[in-house]
């Protein structure tokens, strides 16, 4: 564990590994050593495209920049603070170019360097589409983006590791819904500082603000710039825990507002549960002499296996009588159609000996004489009616005498086959009489079981015991707690020691800076200045004249000034102390737009190059009015010149 660690974990009271755990899984870095600062360099610039509305032409623009101060003049609104903005809006992937400016430039490229590594910025924007590139290093490794979002994602991540700089989180509290709210528990969200608001580093503009660095004042952007430029140890570890313990703290606050708003629906108080407990425990107590559950229940299962076993043997019963049945039905249909067979067998030699015998002398039909037929000259042998001769096999006597055997002997079968459907009956009653015995014990021993009011009692004692758990703690957990948890403890821990930490690295730090303000800005013409004290977030104290006032109170003209002494004096003190962050970039947009007397003008230019020639590695590139003083303060091959009315480009 690091030495940070123990230290908040002997704050928070807990161990270490409990406080390492926390801080790692919040996210919070240790940021007590800083990476070394990086060099950006803007070595050239190019754009084209078309001019359309009362402008007329061709764009065509092309600078070859290095380190020092350049500089760009024209009459107002003639384009050179545009030359600003695109440099801007190549590094930053985003920015807010003048929308004729943005309509008429088709193609831009900017060649920068950092650390000597150089990378080309190509944009494409041919108002349908904007498209580009960025490539980086002797290899050219390509980069490519197809729109606006992709643009400032591909450069604001190129600069954020080039530069070496880290993500700040800070915490923004949401606007009250009513003034009576308080501030300190006020719900709010994790913002998140990136490349898109260290960028402000690189960019002064002659604009009305009361930022001393920046745009803007509010969302801690000063205290991320201080953090861009001069890189004062511990920032980022105390903002990650500062903005850590608010969102822990906000997400408790909701679950204790949560819990209050169930527990406050709820109409039963605590006291109303407590006594609906006690009748149910009573009501269960007066039924207790009811037989056991575990006695009933087991008399229960006997006679349900019993009435299954019973159910089992009528099923087979039932099917053996329905066998035997079957059996007796087949046997009879055989003994009905063989005393038929034996039956027509005995008419049959009745009728032939009967017919045999009979000598008839007419046709009994039509009463014609036999001697008067057909067949009157046949021999006695043949029919005297229909000529037929006379069977000559005689019929056989045995057939009838086995059948009739036959006949006896399925009677005694038929008999038997009775006396078996009759006793699988009689089994299948019997049998239907225990399953209705068996059926009415499982009633009885169902009926046996605890009264339902019995059970009823215990299960309303159970659910009564659940309900004021459940409200002890909902209550519990809607009240604000004693104490803070764990988690709190550590992330506030943390951030104090972060705090105390950073603090006493800064104090150095901000005092060196603090003199350099001050010296700077008498050079830049500040005559008056005596002191100056540059606070941790980022307010600026100033003594001048012998009366103490503050950056938001002093004139236009001189807030311009010490804008610019700032810049410079957090650049410089950070270069010489190794742990300045700021890239040595530094764009100046209309720097003597407030004066009204050409001699602090020139002062300002002379001591802006003056300074450029004294910091290695810093490069200005600011742009003005006053053609005349830049022309003498600035050389020739430095300076882009437009004439009393022209354009830049």
């Amino acid at each position: 564990m690091s030495d940070f660690v123990e230290t908040v974990a002997r704050r928070a009271g807990v161990d270490s590994e409990q406080a390492g755990e926390i801080l790692a899984r919040h996210g919070v870095r240790e940021s007590g050593v800083l990476p070394r600062p990086h060099q950006l360099l803007i070595k050239g610039l190019a754009f084209t495209g078309e001019k359309s509305g009362k402008s007329t032409g061709t764009v065509d623009f092309s600078w070859d920049l290095g380190p020092g101060l350049w500089g760009v003049t024209a009459d107002n609104l003639r384009g050179k603070s545009s030359i600003l903005e695109i440099v801007w809006w190549c590094l930053r992937g985003t920015g807010a170019l003048q929308a004729d400016v943005r309509k008429w430039i088709h193609h831009v490229r900017l060649d920068a360097q950092v650390d000597g590594e150089a990378f080309t910025v190509r944009v494409d924007d041919t108002g349908d589409q904007l498209t580009g590139t960025l490539a980086v290093g002797v290899q050219q490794h390509v980069t490519s983006f197809a729109d606006e979002t992709e643009f400032a994602s591909v450069m604001g991540a190129f600069m954020m590791d080039r530069l070496g700089l880290e993500f700040l989180r800070g915490w923004r509290k949401d606007t009250p819904a009513r003034s009576d709210t308080d501030s300190g528990s006020r719900d709010g969200q994790v913002v998140v500082t990136s490349w898109p608001a260290f960028s402000h580093a690189l960019l002064c503009r002659n604009r009305e603000s009361d930022a001393l660095l920046g745009e803007t004042a509010g969302g801690g952007t000063m205290v991320s710039l201080l953090q861009m430029f001069v890189g004062l140890p511990w920032t980022t570890t105390r903002r990650d825990a500062k903005a850590a313990l608010d969102l822990v703290q906000q997400t408790l606050r909701g679950q204790r507002r949560r819990a209050q708003q169930d527990l406050t629906a709820r109409s039963s108080s605590l006291q109303d549960l407590k006594d609906q407990l006690a009748q149910a425990r009573q009501r269960a107590t007066q039924v207790a002499a009811a037989p056991s559950l575990e006695a009933a229940a087991e008399a229960v299962e006997q006679a349900g296996a019993r009435l299954a076993e019973l159910t089992a043997q009528h099923t087979d019963a039932v099917q053996q009588m329905h066998q035997t049945r079957q059996a007796e039905e087949e046997i009879h249909g055989t003994l009905v159609l063989d005393q038929a067979r034996l039956r027509d067998l005995r008419e049959t030699a009745v009728a032939q000996r009967f017919f045999g015998a009979l000598k008839p002398t007419c046709c009994p039909r039509c009463s014609t004489a036999l001697d008067q037929l057909p067949h009157a000259d046949l021999d006695e042998t043949h029919c005297r009616i229909c000529g037929s001769a006379p069977a000559e096999v005689p019929a056989d006597l045995s057939a009838a005498e086995d059948l009739a055997a036959t006949v006896e002997t399925l009677k005694e079968a038929y008999s038997q086959a009775k006396t078996a459907v009759q006793q699988a009956a009689k089994a299948a009653t019997a049998i239907e009489a225990a399953l209705a015995q068996a059926r009415a014990d499982l009633i009885t021993a169902q009926a046996a079981m605890p009264r339902e009011s019995a059970l009823r009692a215990h299960l309303e004692v159970a659910r009564l015991e659940g309900k004021l758990a459940e409200r002890q703690a909902a209550d519990q957990h809607a009240r604000r707690p004693d104490g803070m948890s764990a988690e709190e403890q550590v992330l506030e821990a943390a951030a104090k020691e972060a705090d105390k930490r950073a603090k006493d690295t800064s104090t150095t730090l901000l005092g060196a800076v603090s003199e350099e303000i001050c010296r700077l800005g008498i050079r830049l013409g500040m005559k008056e200045l005596q002191d100056i004290k540059l606070l941790g977030n980022g307010k600026l104290e100033i003594t001048k004249g012998g009366s103490k006032t503050t950056f938001t109170a002093v004139t236009p003209g001189e807030q311009v000034r010490l804008r610019i002494a700032t810049l410079l004096a957090l650049l410089r003190v950070g270069k010489e102390t190794g742990v300045g962050r700021h890239p040595g970039l530094l764009l100046l947009d209309s720097a003597g737009a407030q004066e009204t007397i050409d001699v602090d003008v020139a002062e300002v230019l002379s001591q802006l190059k003056d300074i450029c020639e004294e910091t290695a590695g810093l490069q200005i590139i600011m742009a003005t009015a006053k053609r005349d003083l830049a022309t003498a303060a600035i050389p020739a091959d430095r300076l882009r010149v437009a004439g009393p009315g022209d354009p830049v480009w």
